[in-house]
């Protein structure tokens, strides 16, 4: 009577390690694109930042790709000292308080002259939403390049 074992132990024992190995290839690659593609983010980022001294651009940073469950992501954006004043340019005004008990204030932010002095960047002035404008430019190329590292090629 012919054997009804389709797999020795160690076949799935090999089995295993392959997934292992793969899933960990796969990690390692995930980990790659989201860092390239946080780093090309903050680069056009640069580019489209307000500029006074400098500071801001500089303050533009990318963070380790971190795991939670199943998920995986990594943060970008400015170093926490420079958060509220990132902020404000980002969103290009301030609340100020008019006084005690008398209400609040909205300030609208202006380019000054070294913003104003920097070129267009792919159809984006640079100033307020210099963040989001440039994950706008990358929005394609982020989709695009997610799908081929999470593809079995």
């Amino acid at each position: 009577m012919a054997s009804r074992e389709i797999f020795s132990i160690d076949g799935i024992e090999a089995a295993i390690k392959d997934l292992d190995r793969i899933e960990k290839e796969m990690e390692e690659k995930i980990d790659k694109v989201l860092t390239d593609l946080a780093n090309k983010v903050i680069a056009d980022a640069n580019k489209l930042a307000p500029l006074l001294s400098g500071d801001l651009e500089a303050a533009l940073v990318v963070g380790e790709v971190k795991k939670e469950l199943k998920r995986r992501y990594i943060d970008f954006g400015v170093s926490p000292e420079v958060s509220h004043y990132a902020t404000v340019q980002h969103e290009g005004f301030r609340v100020v308080k008019k006084g005690k008990n008398k209400g609040k204030v909205i300030y609208m932010k202006k380019p000054g002259p070294k913003t104003d002095s920097k070129p267009p960047y792919k159809g984006y002035m640079p100033g307020k939403k210099y963040l989001e404008n440039a994950i706008k430019i990358n929005e394609k190329l982020i989709i695009e390049e997610l799908r081929k590292a999470l593809s079995f090629k």
